[in-house]
């Protein structure tokens, strides 16, 4: 997305390994956007971008124009997280197919593909994680001149911002976790269940609205005979180049939970699990696409998810969770791929307690979207206990981030202007994104 408003744009050198600052440095890409009031109010607006992998310079270039009431105001902060962007981004290769190995030779092969991958990357694997990250957020505030700053993390990105709180607390005024999970909760492990949940609201929200029932009145009923048939892989014929294709649940799964992620393309699920239930596979395909698996994947990403205690994926307890999910198969097979990978990685850099929730007192706004498959308000239930200054608003989106969306920008405007969330009326959450969910009928 294209910047609608200019940025002044630079780079801090930061130690790569923080316990020896005399050894190496890499560049952290910083943008400030200035406030549009001079001068601006003392404390910042801190973006930290999702993944984790984005980089926040090139994901939030729109921020500004959709946060206006704080771009009015507060001067905007977008950093690339070490690892991306800018930012010594390092990529490692696809992965190799170990279909039909033994355990052994597909294990010898990952082996083998880490230690080639490990020494060709320009950079120490060890040091690319969360909390080194929260370090270098905290530098970019002080090299900045900033006493104390707002936080927005969405996704991963206020997964991150939890790190620095529990390293940095202190130099916190607020904070906003769009579409986020506390990191005490293991998010993957719950995908499956959660994933399932999302979309029998869809469907429910389906069943309640006219026009979608009168198109497709026994939806519930086509999905679960949809279930059945592609638990044996089926095979698609493309009329126009002849070509096949072997479609399978893990197949069906990706693609229906990844559509569940935006307002946009899960309005498409019901017309596409009709026209699939109606044998009209390619149709349905080209409605909620195919994600493409394997390519190569950035280094921070497999660090962070292979050490960090948030992303923790152990396939007992994902078997566990999603036991009634239409999303365990998939969901599983991903927990065991990871689990063989992350056995040949080096252990990054994490703190003691690394699974310890964020106990503060500093003023926390959670929003979340009802429908959201990966992070839904389910994830937030201890919440009050751990941070009692904090407020949840659940908005009615089937929609994962949703601080772009109906009243929230001026909302969250609100809470971070006035410090708090003291008689902050969050009603508004209530309504929506602004209009309701318009399904796609045909």
């Amino acid at each position: 997305v294209q910047a609608e408003t200019a940025g002044l744009c630079g780079t801090l050198d930061v130690p790569e390994d923080r316990s020896n600052p005399e050894w190496r440095s890499i560049g952290i890409r910083v943008a400030v956007v200035p406030a549009i009031a001079a001068p601006p109010e003392e404390d910042p607006f801190f973006v930290l971008a999702g993944g984790p992998g984005d980089a926040g310079t090139q994901f939030f270039a729109w921020l500004p124009s959709v946060f206006e009431d704080i771009h009015a105001s507060r001067d905007i902060v977008l950093f690339d997280q070490r690892g991306t962007g800018a930012s010594n981004a390092m990529t490692l290769p696809p992965v190799p197919d170990t279909t039909g190995l033994s355990e052994d030779a597909a294990d010898a092969a990952i082996s083998a593909w880490t230690t080639e991958s490990l020494a060709a990357i320009d950079g120490d694997a060890r040091f690319y994680t969360s909390s080194v990250a929260a370090d270098d957020l905290d530098d970019i505030r002080e090299a900045l001149g900033y006493e104390q700053i707002n936080l927005y993390g969405t996704s991963y990105g206020a997964t991150l911002a939890q790190y620095y709180m529990r390293q940095h607390g202190d130099k916190v005024r607020t904070a906003v976790f769009d579409g986020a999970t506390p990191v005490d909760v293991p998010v993957f492990e719950r995908m499956a269940a959660n994933s399932q949940a999302a979309l029998d609201l869809l469907l429910q929200r389906c069943d309640s609205d006219p026009g979608c029932h009168e198109a497709f009145p026994d939806i519930s009923d086509e999905w679960e005979i949809l279930i059945d048939r592609f638990e044996t892989p089926v095979t698609v014929v493309d009329p126009e180049s002849g070509e096949e294709a072997v479609l399978s649940l893990t197949d069906l799964s990706d693609a229906i939970h990844a559509a569940l992620l935006t307002e946009e393309t899960a309005a498409q699920i019901p017309l596409a699990i009709h026209l699939a239930y109606q044998e009209k596979y390619l149709e349905a395909a080209q409605l909620l696409g195919r994600p493409t698996p394997g390519g190569e994947t950035l280094l921070m990403s497999d660090m962070i998810l292979c050490s960090e205690d948030w992303a923790r994926f152990n396939p007992t307890e994902v078997t566990k969770s999603g036991a009634d999910s239409y999303a365990l198969t998939k969901n599983l097979a991903d927990a065991q791929a990871r689990e063989v990978m992350c056995r040949h990685m080096p252990q990054g850099v994490v703190p003691s307690g690394d699974g310890n929730p964020v106990d503060t007192e500093s003023p926390v706004l959670w929003v979340v979207g009802d429908g959201d498959p990966q992070d839904p308000p389910a994830n937030l239930e201890n919440m009050q206990a751990q941070q009692p200054n904090s407020t949840i608003v659940v908005m009615p989106a089937q929609q994962h981030v949703v601080g772009h969306l109906g009243c929230m920008p001026s909302l969250i405007a609100q809470f971070v202007d006035q410090g708090n969330a003291d008689g902050l009326d969050t009603s508004c959450g209530a309504d929506g994104p602004g209009q309701p969910l318009t399904f796609r009928l045909e």
